[in-house]
């Protein structure tokens, strides 16, 4: 097989599909979606659902104001439910407290209006919460929370309505470029001729990258999750156990989602364990004494795809012309997606980027030792 196209994008992902979409809304609809097995199977149907904008980097900040700007717009385009039901950090350390006090000044200088709420506050807003051992919280009334099946499966519907193509159960093994030139995508189906090259394929991106001659660093490191049985609304904010990097969020059809810090080992094969079950429940039951009772009706295993400063890699490879990067997000990909789609297209079809700060991201950094520095990465 030989395809000719415009775009090629390896990975049906939210990336790959919200890149796909920012550009056919502006008329390319010569595309060619990539996907080793079916849309969403990476990261995208595994994630917590939530959207926030309360990172610690200004790379991040304003990655995501936009994001949280765009994500109402496509909701209602696409037909998924979002909903801005906010972000509730709890501290029970004095040290965090302290630390979270600068943080939230750092976001109210890039007009996230994060606050400290008491105890009391928290019992207002998360009935049947335990706050004995809380000092405080952190409250970010700007994050939220969407549908993170639909988000992607309608938007993907929309893109395929609009003239582009995907191939699914397709393997993209490396990119063929010459005199320093992306020119087509080598698949195990067949070779696809592109005029430009998306590589947006999670931690496959490194494989694909590294048969291409170039190195990228990432790690895929392991990561729990599980889900309860549905009840009705108990609770509207994602929470965050901060001293123990944990969450705990009720999903829109109304289980709750819990993830939980195991240490894990970066590029290994992830493992269910049970021992995550009685931490995951040890850890919230702290908060909420009726979780014990509770059925758990699955749990499952995925990765964060992890670079060295915690920060994706968006943007153009630097020494290679028509090749394009969106990769590393360290967990917080799918939130991310919408300004990450729209900057994308914007470097591709030469125009100015809507988040300006987002050329700190090039995969570039690395080489120069232009690290940048995010301290919130799970939630």
């Amino acid at each position: 097989m030989v395809m000719k196209t415009r775009i090629a994008i390896i990975g049906a992902g939210i990336i790959g599909v919200m890149i796909a979409r920012f550009l056919v809304e502006k008329g390319v609809n010569d595309i060619v979606l990539i996907e080793k097995n079916y849309p969403g199977s990476g990261g995208s149907f595994r994630c917590a659902t939530g959207i926030r904008a309360s990172f610690t980097s200004p790379e991040h900040v304003e990655m995501m104001k936009r994001s949280i700007e765009l994500w109402p717009i496509l909701s209602e385009k696409h037909g998924f439910t979002y909903r801005r039901d906010g972000y509730i950090w709890l501290l029970s350390e004095e040290e965090h407290v302290e630390m979270f006090k600068k943080i939230v000044e750092f976001h109210h200088r890039y007009a996230v209006p994060t606050k400290i709420i008491t105890p009391e506050e928290i019992k207002e807003m998360v009935p049947t919460i335990n706050t004995e051992n809380l000092l405080a919280g952190v409250y970010d009334p700007l994050a939220g929370k969407a549908d993170c099946f639909r988000a992607l499966l309608n938007t993907l519907e929309y893109v395929k309505n609009k003239g582009a193509k995907i191939l699914t159960r397709t393997k993209a093994e490396k990119i063929i470029i010459k005199d320093s030139r992306a020119q087509a995508v080598k698949t195990d189906k067949g070779v696809i001729e592109a005029e430009k090259i998306i590589v947006a394929a999670g931690y496959g991106s490194k494989k694909i990258l590294k048969n291409s001659g170039i190195d990228i660093p990432l790690e895929n490191l392991p990561k729990h999750a599980l889900i309860t049985e549905a009840y009705k609304p108990l609770f509207k904010p994602l929470l965050i156990d901060w001293s123990t990097a944990s969450y705990i969020i009720q999903v829109l059809h109304g289980g709750f989602l819990i993830g939980a810090n195991m240490k894990e080992k970066p590029d290994t094969t992830p493992v269910n364990r049970i021992e995550y079950l009685y931490l995951a429940v040890k850890i919230w039951s702290k908060y909420f004494k009726w979780l014990p009772y509770t059925r758990i009706l699955r749990y499952w295993t995925g990765y964060y795809v992890m670079t060295p400063d915690h920060h994706p890699v968006i943007g153009p490879h630097s020494r290679i012309e028509n090749l394009y990067i969106a990769t590393g997000f360290s967990g917080h990909g799918f939130m991310m997606a919408p300004s990450v789609g729209e900057i994308m297209s914007q470097y591709i079809l030469g125009e100015k980027l809507s988040v300006p700060i987002a050329k700190n991201l090039k995969l570039e950094r690395f080489e120069k030792g232009k690290y940048v520095k995010e301290i919130a990465i799970f939630g």
